[in-house]
């Protein structure tokens, strides 16, 4: 870690370490496939979040309700999601769906105080994190306690498990962007949080995770100067780590992936335990970053 150690190390440390517990379940049935959709929404309507350009919340439920309808998405880790508009979305995806939501907290000196939708005076008082979205089964809601900002914005990793995908542990990302911490613009948390996911995913047989890691690709052409940020182990390098949704050829695999962003780099990524089928990279007009959606073999 390229900076001192004066940092929260998670913002719930009260909850239960993430030691392997799912419920007994059948087996799914012989030809399950599973289609995760990781998808930063850029739903804030704080202006310091710079979200305004983006649309309105009907319209980013458009986009969640054509993959739900049209990718036969079954399981969503969705980041930047207001708690309201978390609400709303369950209530148009119907019955068999379940929710965890995580909030995101801002602290000062250690003082945490919840992230909230809107701004200080306005109506929108709803808590703002991620959220874990799951179709047929959802159990064991865990936070992955994480290093983050003394003073500054703090995100949250959180992961649940899928039951009827054969109790698949589903793990929802949203690592600290550089420069989080106004007083030490230069530190770096995001080696310290992917380490500290990496431990607890690495506990588990059948895992998938992603989300909106703020880092790119350790190949990303031309930029290498954050590839020291990346656990050994973690992005599969065609011997040991995990699989990304845009490794496409598992024997020869490129770590690099297509741009998830407005800003032309691959922020978001998704990796799986499971056999790969297919990766789509959706561009949208409704947020700063593209919908990722990793299809992959269950049962």
């Amino acid at each position: 870690m390229r900076k001192l150690r004066a940092a929260l190390t998670g913002a719930l440390l009260v909850l239960a370490s993430l030691a392997p517990a799912t419920p007994a379940a059948a087996a799914a049935p012989a030809g399950t496939n599973l289609q995760l959709m990781s998808w930063n929404m850029c739903d804030s309507q704080r202006a310091s979040w710079n979200c305004a350009a983006y649309g309105t919340f009907a319209d980013k439920l458009g986009v969640v309700k054509y993959h739900v309808d049209n990718n036969f998405v079954q399981a969503m880790l969705l980041q930047e999601i207001c708690e309201n508009d978390l609400t709303t979305l369950m209530s148009q995806l119907g019955s068999g769906w379940s929710r965890s939501f995580a909030p995101y907290y801002y602290s000062s000196d250690g003082v945490l105080t919840n992230s909230r939708c809107g701004e200080d005076n306005s109506s929108r008082q709803d808590r703002y994190g991620t959220a874990i979205v799951i179709h047929a089964g959802l159990s064991n809601p865990q936070i992955i306690p994480t290093t983050q900002p003394w003073n500054g914005q703090n995100t949250v990793q959180q992961c649940a498990t899928a039951t009827y995908f054969d109790n698949i542990r589903l793990c929802n990302l949203h690592i600290s962007r550089y420069g989080v911490n106004p007083d030490h613009p230069t530190w770096d948390y995001a080696d310290d949080q992917l380490a500290e996911v990496k431990a607890a995913v690495d506990q588990y047989e059948h895992v998938a995770f992603g989300g909106d890691l703020n880092v790119v690709p350790p190949d990303w052409p031309g930029d290498s100067s954050r590839d020291w940020v990346w656990p050994a182990g973690l992005y599969w390098n065609g011997t040991t780590g995990y699989r990304e949704c845009d490794q496409s050829d598992a024997a020869n695999p490129l770590r690099t992936g297509r741009s998830t962003t407005v800003w032309n780099v691959k922020f978001d990524h998704v990796f799986s335990t499971r056999p790969w089928r297919w990766c789509a990279v959706g561009d949208t007009a409704y947020s700063d970053h593209a919908v990722v959606i990793y299809s992959m073999r269950i049962a």
